[in-house]
């Protein structure tokens, strides 16, 4: 192999598959980007056996090849160049030269033999917005489960259906569901883990393309192929959380119920208590009492008509749901007392549908 590329762009190649590439040398394949020098194109792999990156960079090909370097090092010796452009050239069966003209690194390099086989990738579902893949993200992400060992439930449901498309987190205690349209033919179901999202979280271009195999999970954005192993297990039946019915409605004003919130929890030890909401006739009264400091009640204006009654909420489920919120106005809502409630922001351009079980009463 020998190359010429732009050092800028491949440093802007390299960047994300340093979230690729196994840090640990356990298995030197798996530390290592194999770069592929064909025609005009210098093409770069990684995996860690669970998520697989692909991307590729213009460059001036003098000799074809392929040969797989340690990712992490290559990423620091291309970024320490002082030049403008960097040359990639094999000198010996063991070491190649990595040179911006002033400071030489002769650096060993293996064959491609051993590197893991990369699925063909297939795209089912193109031109999904990535405006919409991150507000989806956006408004579920903090309800993902991060303790419980169920692993399917350690991300979120994605699916497209009847020309719209849907995404679903749940910790077991809350859930966030978010829908929106999606014009397409397809149906398809997907479970994206947390640290995938975070990457598509991070995408810039303006759609995302999506599909999969048997075994694999395929993205294409931002110029990059990104392969996920599925993970094995069904995602929670979220359906059976919604009331089937509504008969107790609420709207009240999102930024006076988050920062009334956020005073009712100041005094209080969530891991023990909780802030209490007593619903009347035109008011929410926001309550909590911590025997070792003291209390905090505060009223707020409410559309609601019908029977007093109280319910005490986790603030930090609370908090975390209305700091996502965009709209004035947010409606709560149940079937009884004491039984999942669902917050609803109104007027929203995407459907967002948040559920939480209230703590039973002392």
């Amino acid at each position: 192999m020998w190359i010429i590329v732009s050092k800028d762009k491949l440093i802007e190649s390299l960047s994300p598959l340093q979230d690729v590439v196994e840090k640990r040398m356990v298995n030197p394949n798996l530390s290592n980007i194999l770069m592929e020098a064909k025609g005009k194109e210098l093409i770069m792999k990684a995996t860690n056996l669970q998520i697989g990156m692909i991307t590729s960079t213009e460059a001036d090909i003098k000799e074809e090849g392929t040969l797989g370097i340690n990712g992490k090092k290559l990423y620091e010796i291309v970024k320490s160049f002082s030049s403008e452009e960097v040359t990639i050239k094999t000198l010996t069966p063991t070491h190649c030269e990595v040179s911006d003209g002033k400071s030489p690194f002769k650096i060993l390099y293996s064959s491609p033999e051993g590197f893991p086989d990369f699925p063909e990738p297939r795209f089912e579902i193109e031109g999904f917005p990535t405006n919409v893949m991150r507000e989806f993200i956006r408004k579920t992400f903090f309800s993902i489960n991060v303790k419980d060992s169920r692993f399917v439930i350690n991300g979120v449901l994605f699916k497209i259906e009847e020309n719209k498309s849907i995404m679903v987190s749940t910790d077991g205690h809350r859930l966030s569901y978010t829908e929106t349209e999606f014009e397409t033919s397809h149906k398809k179901e997907f479970l994206i883990l947390k640290t995938v999202l975070q990457k598509l979280q991070r995408a810039e271009e303006d759609t995302i393309s999506i599909g999969e195999d048997e075994r694999n999970i395929f993205f294409k954005f931002d110029g990059k192929i990104m392969n996920v192993s599925k993970v094995e297990g069904r995602f929670p039946n979220y359906q059976v959380v919604f009331p089937d019915e509504v008969n107790y409605e609420i709207i009240v004003n999102k930024t006076a119920l988050l920062e009334s919130i956020k005073r009712a929890s100041i005094i209080i030890d969530e891991r023990v208590s909780g802030i209490s909401f007593e619903v009347s006739e035109g008011k929410i009264t926001i309550k909590s009492l911590n025997p070792d400091l003291g209390e905090f009640k505060e009223d707020l204006e409410a559309d609601y008509k019908g029977e007093k009654f109280e319910l005490i909420f986790n603030p930090k489920y609370l908090i975390e749901f209305l700091s996502v919120v965009d709209s004035d106005l947010v409606k709560f809502y149940m079937k009884e007392i004491g039984k999942a409630v669902v917050f609803e922001p109104l007027n929203e351009e995407i459907k967002h549908l948040y559920v939480v079980m209230p703590i039973s009463k002392p």
